[in-house]
């Protein structure tokens, strides 16, 4: 049974419709009718209910990098949305992709955004406002890198006669691709740093402390602090998606105010940001921790209408090398995973408060990852690892 939209494929190919063509792929009916509406105002939509049909319908088009941008579901039957798009990446070099996945685990994607080459992904249930966005800057961003290829086509079929006023062009484009670049590593939002930007220059830092650590050097360290807005959700309900945006904007303007100007700021989802602060010790990172846990219990922050309230935000902390002497046994993506660990448990405790999480007497560096994640309870207890928080005088219960 096909559920493409063959309407919109006609005005497609009669060229009667001015707006973006795009393209939604997901095997819930339900969620195409959601997208639908949201986006068909600005964009025109073509349909497919999962990744096989899909294919079939970008193989009848004259021309499928018309396509300007397609949004597929994670999990779907016969192709997940990584592998449908693995699959038309050669045909569709230029469309933007972007996947939507409904559940927590992220890790398999993460793996598989340079096999897809993914624009971006993003969690269910979407912000709408945020999807919005998401699609219109990555409609931009594909009709800026076609600008960009057809201008550079004409400045090759002038070189020889406007040799000089190709040399101002080519800089010209060069701003433009920079630019391109910046866009692609910020949150338009916030203006923090976005997952691209970790994903990109985060393994070039960790390569660092690979190669220098020593026992001598204790300051060779990465510190990652996971923070999560404390009932967030309530300021969009209460208050509306733009009250939601100037918290999150206020928000990331506080974080860059209390770190360090060498620090990283990342938005990774939502109102879940990331701190990645370099060079400190064990102190200097929970005491960060605590400067930022003070910063933004104290700051009231204007969501409009001349209204102002308060916001508390929990905080997960860990360094790189979690396990100082087997550096390498643990990825990055691992080391985040526990800071999201700690995250959850300081949200368990009554939030507004930060855990850190550190080795202790990790006798099997090579299984720990899989325990700590299946049962901290048990790591805790059998003390193969620590743990210290911003509210030291009460218990923590894991």
């Amino acid at each position: 049974m096909s559920v493409f939209d063959m309407n919109n494929v006609s005005q497609q190919n009669q060229g009667a419709s001015a707006k973006p063509l795009i393209m939604l792929v997901d095997d819930e009916i339900e969620n195409i009718n959601v997208l639908r509406q949201l986006l068909e105002s600005n964009f025109q939509i073509i349909t497919g209910i999962n990744g096989r049909e899909a294919l079939q319908l970008i193989d009848n088009m004259v021309d499928p990098q018309q396509v300007q941008l397609i949004i597929s579901d994670q999990r779907m039957p016969e192709l997940t949305g990584i592998e449908f798009f693995e699959k038309i990446v050669d045909k569709m070099p230029e469309t933007i992709r972007i996947i939507l996945t409904g559940y927590s685990d992220t890790q398999v994607i993460i793996d598989s955004i340079n096999k897809a080459k993914l624009y971006k992904f993003m969690t269910k249930p979407f912000d709408p406002v945020e999807l919005s966005l998401t699609v219109q800057r990555g409609v931009e961003a594909f009709q800026m890198r076609r600008e960009i290829l057809n201008y550079t086509t004409t400045l090759e079929q002038q070189i020889i006669k406007r040799t000089e006023e190709l040399v101002g062009k080519n800089e010209e484009l060069a701003l433009a691709l920079d630019k391109l670049e910046e866009v692609s590593l910020t949150d338009q939002l916030t203006g923090a740093r976005n997952r691209h930007f970790l994903e990109q220059f985060l393994p070039q830092e960790l390569a660092k402390v690979k190669r220098d650590n020593t026992k001598s050097n204790l300051e060779n360290n990465v510190g990652f602090i996971m923070l999560d807005i404390d009932f967030f959700k309530i300021v969009n309900d209460e208050h509306g998606h733009a009250a939601g945006d100037n918290i999150l904007k206020q928000f990331t303007h506080v974080l860059k105010e209390t770190c360090r100007e060498s620090d990283w700021v990342v938005r990774w989802g939502g109102e879940e940001f990331i701190v990645v602060a370099r060079g400190l010790t064990s102190d200097g990172l929970e005491n960060l921790a605590e400067r930022i846990r003070k910063n933004i219990e104290s700051h009231e922050f204007n969501i409009g209408h001349e209204k102002a309230i308060n916001k508390t935000c929990s905080l997960g902390v860990v360094s790189y090398p979690f396990i100082k002497e087997h550096v390498s046994e643990l990825t990055w993506e691992h080391t985040l995973n526990l800071a999201d660990i700690a995250l959850y448990v300081a949200k368990s405790n009554g939030r507004n408060t930060w855990v850190r999480l550190f080795e202790n007497e990790i006798k099997h560096p090579e299984t720990f990852y899989q325990e700590v994640t299946k049962d901290l309870n048990s790591v805790i207890a059998n003390s193969l690892i620590s743990y210290s928080s911003s509210g030291n005088e009460t218990q923590i219960e894991f």
